[in-house]
């Protein structure tokens, strides 16, 4: 029984990451390992469990709480306990520490000094020899830089990558940048793209190409370069913008399905790149409105509401009542129109 109760704590503080339990939760829990209650009465039942748990209260393995009360079992038992924390000396030589702590924080550390492992120490050190050369050394790529330090390219994808946040380290102070992915754009030819509009959808980006390679304007828009978003990706591949443009000068109208996931996709684009103008093709969703001819169902879409709401008030800060009230209204009826309806022709005013 005592393995059992050791067991169910450990993953408490390890697996779910608390630091206390309930005593009930940890009863029933034993009850089921035994294999049933009886089995469990084979073993000692309630009092057998009720020794362990105060011999692991006088090992200052767990303590019960003061401020709650009794289970009502004789002998009696808290209802809630906490898992103590245990005394681990610190294995990294103090003197060490302190010689790399002019270019290191080691409070962290100091504080667990049970994630001092080996592994960690060693890639301390490399880290500390980059430091100390910092200003001879080019930026590279946080894979590149990744690959030096701790012979991994894909260390930032680890749980070991904590130490990074863990000594105070930024990304720049390791003189690496994350490059975003390339997302599929067309550029007009402008060497500096200003006007940009990005669309969800593959087919609706070569529509909208071939219209501005015909010198057509797009719902009274000229845009110097095309974004195809390829639907929640984008979130993601946006940052590669800094690559081919300055963003502080950059107007983006972002046109995508009216459901959920395409408004998902625009207000979180938003939300992650503020320094970016980015605002809705908003004649393309009132074309839209107008050109829906059929009841597509978004079954199977989250409906978070806080998406669509984002999209009512931009329409409402732009006076498009009629528009907001339609989207309302085909909300309500777990409806979804695909931005397919704006087809070549129509753009072309076929």
């Amino acid at each position: 029984m005592l393995k059992f109760i050791n067991q169910y704590i450990d993953n408490v503080e390890k697996k779910e990451k608390k630091k206390s339990f309930f005593i009930d939760d940890l009863e029933n829990y034993i009850i089921k390992k035994c294999g049933g209650y009886s089995a469990y009465l084979d073993k000692g039942g309630y009092f057998t469990f009720h020794n362990y748990i105060k011999g692991l209260e006088g090992e200052k393995v767990i303590a019960g709480f003061k401020t709650v009360k009794y289970n009502g079992k004789n002998p009696p038992l808290k209802t809630r306990w906490s898992i103590l924390q245990k005394d681990i000396s610190s294995t990294w030589p103090e003197n060490e520490m302190l010689r790399l702590s002019d270019l290191l924080d080691f409070s962290f550390y100091k504080k667990n000094p049970d994630l001092q492992t080996e592994k960690v120490w060693q890639y301390i050190n490399n880290i500390y020899k980059f430091l100390e050369d910092k200003e001879n050394r080019l930026w590279s790529s946080c894979e590149e830089r990744c690959l030096e330090l701790f012979n991994n390219e894909k260390f930032l994808d680890d749980r070991e990558s904590q130490i990074l946040k863990r000594l105070n380290l930024s990304y720049d102070d390791l003189k690496m940048k994350k490059y975003g992915h390339m997302f599929v754009y067309w550029n007009r030819g402008t060497p500096n793209i200003e006007k940009i509009i990005i669309l969800e959808n593959h087919s609706t980006f070569f529509t909208f190409k071939r219209a501005a390679m015909a010198g057509k304007d797009i719902f009274g828009f000229i845009p110097d370069a095309l974004i195809y978003g390829e639907g929640k990706k984008i979130i993601k591949s946006f940052s590669f913008l800094e690559e081919i443009t300055d963003i502080n000068k950059v107007k983006a109208l972002y046109f995508g399905d009216i459901d959920p996931e395409g408004f998902m996709i625009y207000r979180l684009l938003r939300e992650k790149f503020r320094d970016v103008n980015i605002s809705l093709l908003l004649e393309a969703y009132s074309a839209l409105l107008d050109l829906n001819k059929f009841r597509h169902s978004f079954e199977g879409q989250s409906e978070n509401k806080e998406n669509i709401n984002y999209i009512l008030d931009e329409l409402y800060r732009n006076n498009m009542d009629m528009e907001r009230n339609k989207i309302k209204e085909l909300f309500q009826e777990k409806l979804r129109i695909p931005q397919e309806y704006i087809t070549y022709e129509y753009l072309m005013g076929l």
